[in-house]
């Protein structure tokens, strides 16, 4: 009989309500410009370098023994594309001020972030019973752009024991190493540990490792533990760990 120890939520459109695509255009838009800037080159030649990198980072399409962190991956593949290092201390300075101070600001009507309906009830659901949390959002963004993130959805408070980013992680979702590598670093089994995600090809580790999920997100996943919305999720809690530790 399996026994659920910790629950690792995903972020976007999981405890965090966003149009994650406006997000997306308008951090790509900011953060072209700024290297263009930098570059001294027109915004329009940056369009393509950054959107490309950004692409070849989430196609996860890489060597098994590349051992390169996402920051650095994605690093290599943009100045190999526009000849801009953005490690250079004072590119990253200058990324990283950008990411903590004026991207916080940008949350307007269109990309409408806020904390999900049921996400604080489900976070603290888990906490009652016992269980350890961890936050597996897919680390293609800096801590800074993340935390950002978790700030629209009040959740910097939230005791997440591991915070998934592009600078600690070197594959991102659905990789079965991403998956299994976040796990290693909680000490955890993916026998011992349930997902929450509403992405029906990322939070499903591909190939499996185990790893049980519940599903928040449209329509209905029949290799999911459990479907129904992140209002629900801490309502049905009971039974989600019932079927857990059934091993349905």
């Amino acid at each position: 009989m399996a026994t659920l120890k910790a629950v690792v939520f995903d972020m976007d459109d999981t405890l965090l309500s966003i149009n994650l695509s406006a997000f997306i255009g308008v951090f790509a838009l900011d953060e072209a410009n700024l290297l263009a800037q930098v570059a001294r080159k027109p915004i329009v030649s940056l369009f393509s370098p950054v959107g490309s990198a950004m692409l070849a980072l989430n196609n996860g399409d890489r060597a098994q023994g590349d051992t390169r962190t996402n920051r650095q991956f994605f690093a290599d593949e943009l100045e190999r594309r526009c000849g801009i290092p953005i490690l250079e201390p004072a590119i990253a300075d200058m990324l990283d001020f950008y990411e903590r101070e004026v991207l916080p600001k940008k949350n307007d009507r269109t990309i409408s972030a806020r904390p999900r309906e049921g996400a604080h009830e489900a976070v603290q659901t888990v906490l009652d019973h016992g269980m350890r949390i961890a936050l597996l959002t897919n680390p293609s963004f800096s801590r800074s752009c993340i935390e950002c993130r978790m700030g629209w959805g009040d959740m910097l408070d939230m005791p997440f024991e591991l915070v998934t980013t592009w600078e600690n992680s070197t594959r991102v979702k659905p990789s079965a190493d991403y998956y299994r590598d976040s796990l290693d670093k909680l000490g955890l089994a993916p026998e011992e540990t349930l997902m929450v995600g509403n992405d029906p090809k990322r939070d499903f580790p591909s190939p499996s490792i185990g790893l049980k999920t519940a599903y928040v997100g449209a329509g209905y996943q029949p290799h999911a533990l459990w479907n129904g919305s992140m209002a629900d999720f801490a309502k049905d809690f009971d039974r989600i760990e019932e079927r857990f530790c059934d091993g349905e």
